[in-house]
C-alpha cells in the first residue's frame, strides 16, 4: 500500500491539473443515516483518467481528461491494483453461518466489493450480527481500504432471506392490493433500520416491475398491475430505505412484466414494443429515478424492442442506450445473478447449460454492456473464474481499462456515500 502522505501528494498535484466537474456516479437519494447532507460522488464517470496498472503491480496514473474532479472515490482507484479493482465489481454468495476458511481466504486474497447473504447464511438474529461483523473485519485484516456492501434479498412476503431481528413485511400484492404507500414506507423503515443493525447496508429491492398476469412467478412480489399505483409504493419504499440509511436497489429492469416465463430457469424474450415500455413498464423505474434512487438491478430479459439479440443485463444498448442516456441515470447498476439461465442468453437457453457455461465470459460481457456489479450465487470456484477472467480480458484488451475504472468508482461512490471508505 501507498503511504498515505504519498498518496494525498499525487491527489494535490491532479488536483491542481484538473477543473472541478458536476457531480456524477450515484443519484441523490435521501441521506444516510448519520450524516448531514448527502455526499456527492464529484467524477463523471465517463470521463475519467486512465489508471495503468497490472495484476500485482501498484497503478500509475495519466489523465485522459481535463474535466474531472479529484474526490476520495478517484483516490482510492489510483491506490488499487488491476486485480483489486476486478474484485470490487463482484457481489458474492458464500457458504456457512460463520466464517468459514474458504470465504476467510477469499477476504484476504480477493476481497469482492460486497457479499451477498441467502437464506442458508442464517440462523438468528445474534448469529447475524456476529457473521457480518466477522466479514467486515476479516476483509480489513486482509488489507483492504474498504468496506463491504453486505447484501440480502429482503422484499416481503415469499422473498425475505432473514427472518430473524426483522419485522414480518406482507408481499408486495398484499400492500398493493390492501394497504398504502404509506403503510409500506413504514414497514420498509422499520426493515431498513432492523438490518442495518444486524449488519446488512443493502437490501435488493423494492420490485419495481409491472405485472398483471397472476401466474407470474413475479406476481406476489410486485405491488400491481397499475404503473402509477407500483410507481406510488416504490418511491415511498425506497424513500424510506434511504432515510434510514439503507442502500435500496430498484429491480427488475427494464421491466420483467413484460413478458412471461421466468429467467432464472430460461432464456426470456419480452415483445413489447418501445410504446409499451414507456408507457408501463419504464413509469416505476423512472420515478425511483426522479427520486434519487441510487442502484438499479438489470434483468435478463431479451428486450426486443431494444436489443432483440442480447439479455439486458448484457446488452450496451439497454443499458447504455436506454438507462443511461435515456433514462439518465447515473448511479450503480447491478447484473442479476449472472448464474441464471436467462443470462446466457439465446444461444444456451436453459438453466443447466448456463451453469455449464463460461461463467468468465458472461462476467466480462456485463461488464462491456455498462454493468458495474455483478452478482454469483455460483461456487466459490466460478467466482474465481469471473475474477480472472475481468484481469485476463483488461491485460488482452477486450475490457478496456476505462470501462473497469468507471465501474470500479461507482462502487467506491457509493461506499463513499455509506460511510464505508476510509473518511
Amino acid at each position: 500500500m501507498k503511504p498515505r502522505v504519498a498518496m494525498w501528494c499525487l491527489a494535490a498535484l491532479l488536483g491542481m491539473l484538473v477543473v472541478a466537474s458536476g457531480a456524477g456516479g450515484c443519484g441523490t437519494e435521501g441521506t444516510p443515516a448519520g450524516t448531514s447532507a448527502p455526499v456527492s460522488s464529484g467524477t463523471s464517470v465517463t470521463d475519467v483518467p486512465t489508471v495503468s496498472t497490472t495484476a500485482t503491480s501498484r497503478p500509475t496514473t495519466t489523465l485522459a481528461s481535463t474535466t474531472t474532479r479529484l474526490d476520495p472515490a478517484l483516490m482510492l482507484l489510483q491506490d488499487l491494483t488491476l486485480r483489486e479493482k476486478a474484485a470490487q465489481v463482484l457481489l458474492l454468495a458464500f457458504e456457512g453461518t460463520t466464517l468459514l476458511p474458504a470465504t476467510k481466504a477469499l477476504l484476504t486474497e480477493n476481497p469482492p466489493g460486497g457479499l451477498l447473504l441467502l437464506a442458508r447464511n442464517v440462523t438468528g438474529a445474534e448469529q447475524l450480527a456476529s457473521l457480518t461483523a466477522a466479514l467486515q473485519n476479516a476483509a480489513v485484516a486482509g488489507g483492504s481500504r474498504v468496506g463491504l456492501l453486505v447484501a440480502a434479498d429482503q422484499e416481503g412476503g415469499p422473498v425475505q432471506r432473514i427472518r430473524y431481528g426483522v419485522p414480518s413485511v406482507p408481499a408486495a400484492r398484499v400492500l398493493g392490493q390492501d394497504s398504502s404507500p404509506g403503510e409500506a414506507a413504514r414497514l420498509a423503515g422499520e426493515t431498513a433500520t432492523s438490518l442495518l443493525r444486524l449488519g446488512v447496508n443493502m437490501n435488493l429491492a423494492p420490485v419495481a416491475d409491472v405485472v398483471s398476469d397472476p401466474q407470474s412467478f413475479l406476481y406476489r412480489r410486485t405491488y400491481a398491475g397499475d404503473p402509477t399505483l407500483v410507481a406510488d409504493f416504490v418511491e415511498s419504499v425506497a424513500a424510506a430505505y434511504a432515510r434510514a440509511g439503507l442502500i435500496a436497489v430498484v429491480k427488475h429492469f427494464p421491466g420483467h412484466g413484460s413478458a412471461g416465463g421466468n429467467t432464472h430457469g430460461e432464456v426470456v424474450l419480452s415483445e413489447a414494443t418501445q410504446t409499451e415500455f414507456a408507457t408501463t413498464h419504464l413509469v416505476p423505474f423512472k420515478a425511483a429515478f426522479a427520486t434519487g434512487v441510487q442502484c438499479v438491478m438489470v434483468s435478463h430479459l431479451v428486450v426486443k424492442a431494444y436489443d432483440p439479440d442480447r439479455p439486458a443485463s448484457l446488452s450496451d444498448a439497454v443499458i447504455q442506450g436506454l438507462l443511461r442516456e435515456g433514462l439518465g441515470f447515473s448511479g450503480l447498476v447491478i447484473a442479476d445473478d449472472l448464474e441464471m439461465a436467462g443470462a446466457a442468453g439465446s444461444e444456451t437457453g436453459t438453466a443447466e447449460a448456463a451453469q455449464a457455461g463460461d461463467i468468465g465470459a458472461i462476467a466480462v460481457s456485463a461488464l462491456e454492456a455498462g454493468c458495474d456489479l455483478l452478482i454469483s450465487t455460483g461456487t466459490l470456484d466460478r467466482q474465481k473464474q469471473m475474477l480472472d477472467a475481468i484481469v485476463a480480458a483488461v491485460n488482452d484488451g477486450r475490457l478496456s481499462r476505462q470501462r473497469l475504472d468507471q465501474a470500479v468508482l461507482h462502487v467506491l461512490a457509493l461506499k463513499a456515500r455509506y460511510g464505508l471508505t476510509p473518511p
